[in-house]
């Protein structure tokens, strides 16, 4: 098989870089795979602690086994996730047509570098994907029928084609005011009154937030795109807490989320929304993100991390 080069992110969290990638090793195709792993760097007036863990994490993707190739990339500034991903993706899916890209928090299936790769050959010419996705945590402990597609894509392990990434938009402002011209924002926000996926533009508008895949998620819907997850999720997010930049006042949703343990078949099907799958996400963003015992929990959790 003509395997996609794996591209890992990682920063200062040796811990939890560790456990992906012995999840991710643990993959069949992991030998046959390239591994590019892209260190950031510290940020100005970083303490002594956060630049030894930085040094830690460097060593220990400096250290790494079990891949075809290693390729590790350090930054001498921080960049920070967004820009990153979207550098590293750039680069990578440029010279190579396809990307499997991982963060440094995530904990994998051992099949999850054979569905990736599989389905990455299966729509490869198809215009309508966009992505394929892995972590279906909106399905909670029911798993979902059937292999599916929906218009949101996958953020931390996840793979795409240079045709896809190539529709990547930098402008938050010029991709809200598409999906304005368009007509998109009620699909675009599920319809949910809240506006979940609108305010989170927004914000990355106003500099609120640095995001690249809060306009990922804008893209795909205003590019009437689909994204392929598989059944039973491959991948579970284990950076949650006080030391997370990013999810650090966000209760662990998906702490009892299984892991495919046998590997999951493609099977041919169409290639249009689930409409139960979508459904699972947005009852799940109703009860872990909107409800008033979810504000209520996001609170206690800040006072947590304050005190």
């Amino acid at each position: 098989m003509n395997t996609a080069p794996v591209l890992l992110f990682a920063y200062n969290r040796s811990l939890l870089l560790e456990q992906t990638l012995k999840s991710l090793a643990e993959n069949d195709l992991a030998a046959d795979s390239d591994l590019y792993i892209y260190c950031d760097g510290p940020k100005e007036n970083a303490t002594q602690k956060s630049l030894d863990e930085i040094l830690h994490v460097r060593s220990l993707a400096k250290r790494t086994v079990g891949f075809r190739k290693l390729h590790v990339v350090e930054s001498d500034i921080n960049n920070g996730l967004a820009k990153s991903v979207i550098n590293g993706v750039t680069n990578v899916v440029n010279e190579h047509g396809k990307v499997i890209v991982v963060e440094d928090d995530v904990l994998l299936s051992p099949y999850f570098l054979r569905f990736m790769n599989d389905a990455l050959v299966k729509y490869e010419n198809d215009e309508r994907v966009l992505s394929i996705g892995s972590w279906n945590y909106f399905a909670g402990n029911k798993n979902l029928q059937s292999n599916f597609f929906i218009r949101y894509p996958d953020s931390i392990a996840w793979a795409t084609f240079s045709r896809a990434w190539k529709l990547f938009e930098h402008d938050s402002g010029l991709i809200l005011k598409k999906l304005e011209e368009q007509k998109l924002l009620h699909e675009f926000n599920c319809g949910l009154k809240e506006k979940y996926f609108e305010k989170m533009l927004i914000n990355q508008i106003e500099g609120k937030i640095d995001s690249w895949a809060i306009r990922w998620t804008a893209v795909s819907v205003l590019n009437k795109k689909l994204n392929f997850y598989p059944r039973i999720s491959l991948s579970k997010h284990m950076g949650f807490g006080a030391t997370a930049t990013h999810e650090s006042l966000i209760h662990d949703y998906n702490n009892n989320l299984p892991l495919a343990d046998f590997q999951i078949q493609l099977d041919e099907m169409k290639v249009e929304e689930s409409k139960a799958a979508i459904s699972n996400w947005k009852q799940f963003v109703k009860r872990e993100f909107l409800s008033k015992k979810s504000l209520i929990r996001r609170i206690i959790n800040r006072l947590k991390s304050i005190y």
